[in-house]
């Protein structure tokens, strides 16, 4: 009886294991995550994710604006990924050759049609830019020929772009990229000369149709642009919209410090600026070469930016996969251990950018909006006649991108 019940006892026991091992495997199943099989290529990115997926604007409601740069031809070809966003930065419909094509005659039909679609969709609208050196009409490199003619070109073109979209955005770019493109410690120096950190003289190569506006009319042709804007929104009683300085490699720490003397100037003239858009064009090839230096560079500006006041926004983030270029095409399609590295570099700056969306102190600003340029890796600046980039958020087919999975792990 004795072994009769001691057999039993290990049959139960035995169907007992063998219950919770099938019912482990079952709720591993159904709970694991994207295949790690590194054999394995993502293709164009990602998978469908199962269902309706959470959008990236309701994940991100409590901390600031997710936005991507769009045209006015490709808002209906990414009509099942935009409802993620609820910002658009219009990529060339504000920029002055478009919206001023002729001297005193102002076109701004196709802005005001990407506006139409932002207000149908519930999405706000970030202007971009009222000031930049390049996508010019040929006509302003012809007639600014000296300092007060350049000054008074500049003042009309924004108050004139500025008065017609009024409160339709919610920000202007108001100055993009006068910066020196690489600007040096000697640069900073006190003793360094005046137009050491502006984009200027003949280390910069201007095109036709370019400008360089510091050497026809020094600092001031920057003072105008936000004093301008300033005076225009004053005017229709549109002050809630904020005034912006755009550049790329702002995480650079010299280039930063550049841009906090650029805030600074005009400070001290009494015009007023309330922000700074990181461009943050990134390599993935960059941060991984050393993380923690890219990670902590970041982090540094967007903390230097906030500790004066300033609101930070992201405004054209994407990230290369390539080390360059000019690197010649090595995949058809993006590989699986290149998107889990681009995932994990997106999630680090979403975190630090998380992290600054609620003020670190007093009278600090925070990070509240971030814009990827373009929406999905069919159509992205990035793409060169060497290769095919993939840096965005969505893939090719606009398909989910592990990056997509990453930003949503919060």
């Amino acid at each position: 009886m004795q072994q009769t019940f001691l057999k039993n006892f290990k049959r139960g026991a035995f169907f007992a294991i063998s219950l919770l091992f099938l019912l482990c495997i079952a709720l591993f199943s159904a709970c694991a995550p994207l295949s790690s099989d590194s054999s394995s290529s993502s293709g164009s990115g990602g998978t469908e994710p199962v269902g309706d997926p959470t959008l990236l604007r309701t994940a991100y409601a409590d901390y600031f604006r997710i936005g991507a740069a769009v045209t006015t031809d490709n808002v209906k070809t990414y009509d099942s990924l935009l409802p993620h966003f609820n910002s658009v930065t219009a990529e060339w419909e504000m920029k002055w050759r478009v919206s001023e094509p002729s001297q005193g005659e102002f076109d701004f039909s196709a802005g005001d049609e990407l506006v139409a679609w932002a207000q149908a969709h519930d999405t706000a609208v970030r202007g971009h830019c009222l000031l930049w050196y390049k996508s010019l009409p040929s006509w302003v490199s012809e007639a600014c020929t000296d300092k007060e003619t350049a000054l008074s070109i500049i003042d009309e073109h924004v108050r004139e772009t500025v008065k017609h979209y009024g409160d339709d955005v919610y920000c202007w770019d108001v100055a993009n990229e006068v910066l020196d493109g690489t600007v040096y410690s000697s640069a900073l120096e006190e003793d360094a000369p005046a137009d050491a950190i502006w984009r200027t003289g003949d280390d910069e190569e201007f095109e036709q149709g370019e400008i360089d506006w510091y050497e026809i009319c020094g600092e001031d042709f920057l003072k105008q642009a936000f004093r301008s804007a300033e005076l225009a929104l004053e005017e229709i009683g549109a002050e809630d919209v904020q005034l912006f300085y755009n550049d790329y490699s702002l995480n650079d720490p010299n280039k930063r410090e550049a841009c906090v003397r650029l805030v600074e100037m005009l400070r001290e003239d009494g015009i007023r600026i309330d922000g700074v858009g990181m461009q943050a064009h990134y390599g993935l090839q960059t941060y991984l070469k050393d993380k923690e230096g890219f990670m902590k560079n970041f982090e540094d500006s967007v903390r230097r930016f906030t500790s004066l006041g300033l609101d930070v926004h992201i405004t054209e983030l994407d990230i290369r996969v390539y080390g360059s270029s000019s690197e010649p095409q090595a995949f058809d399609s993006l590989p699986y251990e290149l998107e889990v590295a681009q995932a994990e570099m997106y999630g680090k700056i979403f975190e630090v950018c998380r992290k600054y969306s609620t003020p670190q102190g007093e009278g600090y600003g925070v990070v509240s909006s971030v814009t990827t340029w373009g929406v999905a890796d069919d159509h992205t600046s990035q793409d060169t006649s060497a290769h095919k980039e993939y840096p965005l958020i969505f893939g090719v087919d606009h398909d989910y991108k592990r990056t997509y999975y990453e930003l949503m792990a919060i």
